[in-house]
């Protein structure tokens, strides 16, 4: 979570209700090698694409006013699309924009993939065309998802019903990404693609946790199936005026949930002027930069309902907007989230004054 520090929040939309995926869990998500007992595969699947994963907040278009367009639930969305997130170069024709893929039941979206191409394209950012999957798509947080749980996000996926939409390709720089160029941006001198994510890096609750099984629930759920740890963990180096960071390869594994990656603002679905231009995420370690002092009921107030232990709103839409998904996470899911939030070593990193970034180069 980002903080705003005072600032009187206006966010894409209004800071209350929240969204289409919000109807609250009807049983207890199950987060380990087995989908819990009490919700099918096709409920647990729904859960994590609407909720734990937020993976309605890039596949899904939102109306004019902000609020998602249920008509078009997973069908897809291109820069030409109402607000235009997904574009690192917004004043650039022809350049910049990425385009989330369709992932209806419909010829244009998964309705002939295979089941191992979906489940591939999810842990290991393969195309179901057998092309590289920009890592803005965080397959290299869910390849440690177990396998139930990619099951059950296959089983959800085919009950979507099918919206007719081929979406564009990917503009430069993004498109370099399966020609290897090097050069590119994008690929940073690499092989454009993202190394997945260690688990043995993700540190384990702190000896002492006073709900060690909470809290390495919450491991899983954070780190594995959810992206806090994709937004809140720094990645590469960024010096204006290099491209706009948009993809956090490679991650810095010290420096795991200390906050400090660089988002775009509209990357995070905020519109209103009185933002920065980018902002950078909050420190969730317990350190003095960080949630040093907070409660694990504050920490749930600012995942499910966007507002800090001052009452202040957060800098992202992701938490208590009209489209955060986090507001319809299990009551249990945001205790064993907190816990292992509050179980973390402490990391110091401060992240910058009222969560901005650097200049906008």
């Amino acid at each position: 979570m980002t903080t705003a520090c005072g600032w009187t929040v206006a966010l894409v939309v209004a800071l209350s209700a929240c969204g289409d995926n919000l109807e609250k869990p009807d049983a207890r998500p199950g987060t380990d090698s087995t989908v819990d007992a009490g919700r099918t595969p096709v409920e647990r699947g729904r859960y994590i694409m609407n909720n734990l994963g937020a993976c309605t907040f890039c596949h899904t278009p939102l109306n004019p006013d902000g609020t998602r367009n249920n008509n078009r639930l997973f069908a897809g969305w291109s820069c030409a699309d109402t607000i235009p997130f997904l574009d690192a170069d917004p004043t650039t024709a022809g350049v910049g924009c990425i385009s989330a893929r369709n992932l209806t039941n419909h010829p244009t979206g998964l309705m002939n993939a295979t089941d191992e191409a979906i489940k591939d394209a999810i842990k290991n950012g393969v195309r179901t065309d057998g092309k590289k999957m920009v890592p803005v798509m965080p397959y290299w947080v869910f390849h440690n998802m177990t396998d139930a749980d990619l099951d059950a996000i296959v089983a959800y996926l085919r009950t979507v019903p099918g919206v007719d939409n081929t979406v564009p390709p990917n503009e430069p720089p993004w498109s370099d990404i399966n020609d290897n160029n090097t050069a590119s941006p994008v690929c940073n001198g690499g092989t454009c693609t993202a190394t997945p994510i260690d688990p043995a890096s993700i540190p384990l609750p702190s000896a002492g946790t006073a709900d060690m099984a909470s809290a390495m629930r919450g491991r899983y759920l954070a780190g594995m199936a959810g992206l806090c740890i994709d937004c809140h963990t720094i990645d590469q180096p960024f010096v204006p005026p290099a491209f706009p960071p948009f993809f956090p390869t490679p991650i810095q594994t010290n420096k795991l949930w200390s906050g400090g990656r660089i988002f775009l603002k509209g990357q995070l679905g905020l519109v209103d002027a009185s933002y920065p231009a980018m902002i950078a995420t909050r420190n969730l370690t317990p350190h003095a930069t960080g949630l040093d002092g907070w409660t694990v009921d504050q920490i749930k107030d600012a995942i499910a309902n966007g507002k800090d232990r001052d009452g202040n709103a957060v800098c992202a839409a992701t938490h208590g907007s009209l489209i955060s998904p986090y507001a319809g996470l299990d009551p249990q899911d945001l205790t064993d989230i907190a816990n292992y939030i509050k179980s973390l070593p402490p990391v110091d990193n401060t992240t910058g004054a009222d969560c901005a970034g650097p200049p906008v180069p």
